[in-house]
């Protein structure tokens, strides 16, 4: 939605609240559905899934690069420090293995 719309509506009793049709059309809602509510220091702002995905997208873009999986990234890095760990492991235990044989003598 490119112009920013406003409205006063009526909320029920109970909380509940009508989302006008033409902003429901306008945001692309039709029949039941679900919506993603966000409260801040200026109010709630209500978003459709696809909304949300696409601000993600445009907050994220500046840390993409093409070509790279950053979760092929994420998985390398864990190994590594897998592989890491587990030769301090080794090490660790190999040496308190020598000293104890050592103490046996």
């Amino acid at each position: 939605m490119s112009n920013a719309q406003q409205r006063t509506i009526p909320i029920t009793e109970n909380g509940r609240l009508n989302i006008p049709a033409d902003m429901r059309r306008a945001l692309g809602l039709e029949g039941a559905g679900r919506v993603i509510l966000r409260m801040d220091e200026n109010g709630i702002h209500i978003m459709t899934r696809e909304h949300a995905l696409q601000r993600v997208r445009e907050l994220m873009a500046p840390y993409v690069t093409d070509g790279v999986s950053r979760v092929d990234e994420l998985i390398a890095e864990r190994r590594a420090e897998a592989a890491k760990d587990e030769a301090e492991a080794q090490a660790w235990n190999a040496s308190r293995n020598k000293a104890k044989t050592a103490d046996d003598v």
